[in-house]
C-alpha cells in the first residue's frame, strides 16, 4: 500500500511539474509554429496507455523495478527540464518528457513495462514545439518545391503562369505561398494519425512500415492537388473564389485523398497477404 502512494505521489509531482510546460504548449506555442496538430498527442497518448491497463498491471507484476538504468533516464530528463526551465526554453523543457517518462517507468515498474508503453511515450514527440529557424528550414524549400512542381505541371496544360520565387502568377492573379502552402502541417497531422492506426491494426512488420512510408508521398501528393486546384479556381473565378471557402475547405481535400490512397495501399497488402504472398 504504502509503495502504491509512493507511486501515486511521483506520478503527482511528475504531473504538476510539466503543468506550466503545457500551459504554455496549449496557450500559444502550437499556434504560433503552426504545429496545430500537436493538441491530440496527448491525449492519444494517454488513451493508448489506459487501454493496455490490464496487460500493464499484469507485466508489472513480473518484472521487478529500481534498476540503474531507469534512475539515470530519470535524472536526465529531470536536469533537461531543468536547464530548459532556466533558459526559458521550451523545445529542451518539453522534449525531457521523453527521457522522463521513460526513467520513471522503467525505475518504478520494470522493463517489460517500459516496453509495453516505448510506442505511447515516444509518440509524444510529436508534440515538442520545433525550433523556429528549424521549421523555417524545413517549410521554406518545400514552398519552393510545391510552388516550382505547380507552375511545371500548369505550363504543361499550356495555363499562362509564371513564377517569381514563391510569387506564382496565372492570368491576371497573383498566388503567393505562404507557409500554410508548404503542406507541412498536413503532412505532420497525417503521419501523426497514421501512426496510431498502424500501431493499432493487425499485421506483420512489413505491412506497419509499408503504410507508416507511404504516408509521407500521400500527403505531399495531396497538398500539390491542393495548390493546382486553388490555382485553377483563381484562374477561372477569380481570387475571391480561391482565397474564400475553397481555401478553407482543402484541407479536407488533403485528408480525403490521404486516407483514401492508405486504404488502397492496405486493401492491396492485405490481399497479397491472403494470396499466400506474405509481405511481414
Amino acid at each position: 500500500m504504502k509503495t502504491k502512494m509512493a507511486h501515486y505521489l511521483l506520478w503527482i509531482l511528475t504531473a504538476s511539474m510539466y503543468a506550466p510546460v503545457f500551459f504554455n504548449l496549449y496557450s500559444f506555442r502550437w499556434d504560433k509554429v503552426d504545429y496545430t496538430h500537436a493538441y491530440f498527442i496527448l491525449p492519444i497518448s494517454l488513451w493508448l496507455t489506459w487501454r493496455k491497463r490490464a496487460a500493464l498491471k499484469e507485466l508489472a507484476g513480473r518484472t521487478g523495478a529500481g534498476n540503474i538504468p531507469g534512475l539515470l533516464l530519470l535524472v536526465s530528463g529531470i536536469l533537461m527540464f531543468i536547464m530548459g526551465w532556466r533558459e526559458d526554453y521550451l523545445f529542451i523543457s518539453t522534449l525531457s518528457l521523453i527521457p522522463l517518462l521513460f526513467g520513471l517507468v522503467l525505475f518504478l515498474y520494470g522493463t517489460r513495462v517500459a516496453g509495453a508503453l516505448s510506442f505511447p511515450i515516444l509518440y509524444l514527440l510529436l508534440l515538442v514545439p520545433p525550433p523556429f529557424g528549424i521549421l523555417d528550414s524545413i517549410t521554406l524549400p518545400m514552398r519552393y518545391g510545391i510552388s516550382a512542381a505547380t507552375e511545371t505541371i500548369l505550363r504543361l496544360f499550356d495555363y499562362p503562369i509564371t513564377r517569381k520565387g514563391l510569387l506564382l502568377t496565372i492570368g491576371y492573379n497573383d498566388i503567393f505561398m505562404g507557409q500554410p502552402c508548404s503542406g507541412f502541417r498536413s503532412l505532420i497531422t497525417m503521419f501523426s494519425l497514421v501512426l496510431v492506426y498502424v500501431y493499432i491494426i493487425r499485421g506483420g512488420l512489413a505491412k506497419k512500415l509499408i503504410l507508416t512510408a507511404f504516408i509521407i508521398p500521400a500527403a505531399l501528393l495531396g497538398n500539390l492537388i491542393r495548390v493546382i486546384t486553388l490555382c485553377l479556381i483563381t484562374f477561372y473565378f477569380g481570387e475571391e473564389a480561391g482565397q474564400g471557402f475553397f481555401h478553407n475547405f482543402s484541407g479536407i481535400m488533403i485528408f480525403v485523398i490521404t486516407i483514401s490512397g492508405l486504404m488502397g495501399v492496405e486493401a492491396i497488402l492485405d490481399r497479397l497477404h491472403s494470396g499466400r504472398r506474405p509481405y511481414g
